[in-house]
Formats: C-alpha cells, sequence, structure tokens
C-alpha cells in the first residue's frame, strides 16, 4: 500500500505550499523548478557538444547566480531567494550534474529532481527507490521514528539557537569561538533535522530517499565527518571531481579543487575560499597521519576534526569580509561572552544542552553497538523515542524563527 510517485509530488508540493509564509510564492517557485529541471534534462540528453561539459556547467550554475547575486551565499542564514523561478536551483542543477556524469539521466527524472519537499533543504535526489512492496506497518515503524528524530532536532534543538545569532557581529577570539561551536549545533540540529524528517515522510509514503546524515559526530577523523555529513553533496562532488582527478592531480589538488567546488556551490564570498583551502589542508593532514601511522595517531586524528569543524565554521558563518578579517586578527579582550547565558531565553539553553548532550553521545559512544552504524538507532529505540516525544511535550513552543538555512536556494 502506498501511494504513486505523481501524487508523492503533488502531495509534496501541496505540503510546501501550505507550510510557507508565501502560499503563491511557493506554488510559483514549484512550477519554475519542474520547467527549468525539464528544460535541463532534455538539453544535456541533446547536446552531443556539451556532453563532457554539461555536468559542470549545471554544478556551477548556482555558483554564477551567486556572482551577479540573484542568490545568496549558503552561510547557515536566511538564504531564500528573492526570485521564485530559481526555487531550487543549488539542489535540481547538483542531481541533474550527477546523474548526468554517472549516465543515469532519462527524462523522467525530471519529476524526481524537482520533488518539492527535496528542494526544500534537501537531499540532492540521487535515487528515488520504490519501496511500497513493504507493508504501511512495516513502512511507519522504520521510518516513523526518523521523523520523530527530525521533528525534535529542528524544532527543539535549532529553534531556540536562534537566540545567539547575535554573536555573529563579535569580533575577539572568546566570542567568535563560543558563537562557532553553538552555530555548528545549530546548523546541524537545523538541516539535519529537516533532513531527517524528509526522509522518514518519504519512506512512509512509500520511497526511499538518500539518508543525507549519517552520525557525523560518531566520526574519529574529519575524512569520516565527511561521510555523515550532507551525504548527498559528497556524493556528487565525489562523482564530479574527486573520481576524476585523483590520479591526475595528485590527493592534495584534487581536495583544493573538491573542497573550493563546495564552497562555490555554496557561494561565491571570500570566507568560503578560506574555508574551502583551509578543510583540504587538513583532511590532506589527516590523509598522511594515517598513511604513516604517526604516533598518537588516534589524538592528532581528533584534534584535527575538531579543529577542522569549530574553526571551520568560524570562517564559514562569515561572510562579511571585513568582519572576518577582524576576527582573524584574534584579539582576545575577555570571557565577558559567558554572560549572554544570563540573557537568553532558558529555552534557549536547555537546547544548547541537549545538543551538546546528543552529538557528546554520538561522539563518546561511537563504537557502541547502537551507535555505530550511524543511523541514529540510539534515537530510535522506543525508550528513547518515549524520552524525545516527552521533552518535545514539555518543552515545545511556537518560537516564530525557525527556517530552513539551505530552504529553497
Amino acid at each position: 500500500m502506498g501511494v504513486n510517485y505523481f501524487t508523492y509530488w503533488i502531495l509534496a508540493a501541496v505540503l510546501i505550499a501550505v507550510g510557507s509564509n508565501d502560499i503563491l510564492g511557493s506554488i510559483e517557485g514549484i512550477f519554475w523548478a519542474l520547467i527549468f529541471s525539464f528544460v535541463l534534462i532534455f538539453g544535456s540528453k541533446n547536446s552531443e557538444r556539451f556532453t563532457l561539459v554539461a555536468p559542470y556547467l549545471l554544478f556551477f550554475t548556482i555558483s554564477f547566480t551567486s556572482l551577479i547575486g540573484l542568490t545568496e551565499t549558503l552561510t547557515g542564514s536566511h538564504a531564500t531567494s528573492s526570485t521564485p523561478m530559481l526555487y531550487g536551483l543549488s539542489f535540481y542543477t547538483a542531481s541533474i550534474a550527477y546523474l548526468h556524469k554517472k549516465k543515469l539521466l532519462m527524462l523522467v527524472d525530471v519529476w524526481k529532481v524537482s520533488n518539492p519537499i527535496m528542494l526544500f533543504t534537501g537531499p540532492m535526489t540521487l535515487f528515488i527507490k520504490d519501496i511500497r512492496h513493504r507493508g504501511i506497518r512495516h513502512r511507519i515503524n522504520f521510518y516513523l521514528p526518523f521523523f520523530i528524530i527530525g521533528l525534535f532536532y529542528f524544532k527543539i534543538i535549532g529553534g531556540p539557537l536562534i537566540s545567539f545569532m547575535f554573536l555573529i557581529n563579535e569580533t575577539d577570539i572568546v566570542s567568535s569561538i563560543v558563537f562557532a561551536i553553538i552555530f555548528e549545533i545549530f546548523v546541524y540540529a537545523n538541516f539535519c533535522g529537516l533532513s531527517l524528517m524528509i526522509y522518514g515522510i518519504s519512506g512512509i509514503v512509500g520511497y526511499q530517499i538518500p539518508l543525507n546524515f549519517k552520525q557525523p559526530f560518531s566520526a574519529s577523523n574529519i575524512i569520516d565527518f565527511w561521510r555523515g555529513w550532507h551525504t548527498s553533496l559528497s556524493a556528487v562532488l565525489k562523482e564530479l571531481f574527486y573520481n576524476p582527478l585523483r590520479k591526475k592531480i595528485g590527493i592534495l589538488g584534487t581536495l583544493i579543487v573538491v573542497y573550493l567546488a563546495s564552497a562555490m556551490w555554496h557561494g561565491i564570498a571570500f570566507n568560503f575560499f578560506l574555508w574551502g583551502v583551509f578543510h583540504a589542508l587538513l583532511f590532506y593532514i589527516t590523509i598522511l597521519i594515517n598513511q604513516y601511522q604517526v604516533i598518537w595517531k588516534n589524538f592528532f586524528s581528533v584534534s584535527i576534526m575538531f579543529l577542522a569543524i569549530i574553526f571551520g565554521r568560524f570562517l564559514f558563518a562569515d561572510s562579511n569580509v571585513n568582519r572576518l578579517i577582524e576576527k582573524l586578527h584574534f584579539k582576545f579582550i575577555d570571557f565577558s561572552v559567558f554572560e549572554i547565558f544570563f540573557s537568553v531565553p532558558k529555552i534557549s539553553l536547555i537546547a544548547l544542552s541537549i545538543g551538546i548532550f546528543l552529538i557528546g553521545i554520538e561522539f563518546l559512544f561511537r563504537k557502541n553497538h547502537y551507535v555505530n552504524k550511524r543511523t541514529y538507532k540510539h534515537l530510535r529505540l522506543p525508550i528513547s523515542q518515549f524520552i524525545i516525544m516527552l521533552l518535545f511535550l514539555l518543552l515545545a513552543m511556537s518560537f516564530g524563527g525557525e527556517y530552513a538555512i539551505y530552504g529553497q536556494r
């Protein structure tokens, strides 16, 4: 039992439109995403002259629109395009590029890559597998817990952390690091939460999609971290850049290209350039540590991972060049930033504590049977689901500020 895919597409469109603050704008955006997906797929399949470069032209389309100001950079703040015609552009162009490169692109994929619920915040539509043959009870039992976890992450953890966003304006080193840590938790709760919700909804109605997050903080090094963070984008980058280049220009050169490509997909900005080079270098150093069996390998790998995550978010979050340069002076003033913990709403402190606790579980118990498969099994246990729903009932309230950090762009 389940709905056919076209019905699912319509239901997804209705869900996104009704949940939007601008119903007509969302409907218009979904319409244009469908039209442009058709045009791009039809053109890609019928233009032999551009066969080799087509995936890259598609992938960097969002970089061009960012460069000329039609779309915003994805720093983690609101990035909704003011132009409905570009709704979901970054997601369906990357999906088409991947399928084209894999030689899997078909005209019917128009309906897959333009699925409104996935254009809202991902994952990229690398595949959609029909699982309607599985019983509805089985699908609900398996996929509903993912939805509950995602809703909890997005609403209970991510929403209240918006109260800390003013810290981006602080330029001293202590404030900047505190903001980077809180912002990393916010981005994870927001993006992962929505991805898990979409994964759960899709599975319940009968369609398996990519699991976009796989407990990234269960990693022991930065390589494993990226295997769990935004997995659909990682797959696109690997197919378009890593696989074709690694034997031609070496690992370090390839990593720099991969991370700069990722940076350009997020937007054309100075901070993304720094972020890309920084991550590529730390990724390469981790490879060398593993390759040469450096003494205290695990200690150095974990230390580099957290440096990459925290300082990487430090760079990634701020596209204001002057402010970022001032932050990079690393000036120390005092520890007064911690006074904010007495001024923000208590619900924000509770959300921060829960976020730190859950990330701690991922990392500290990464070898545990329920955690090491990296499918949130420890949170899908009946007792965990009961606690999550109880906390949701106790803490849920209307914050009025939630938004999808990658939404609609």
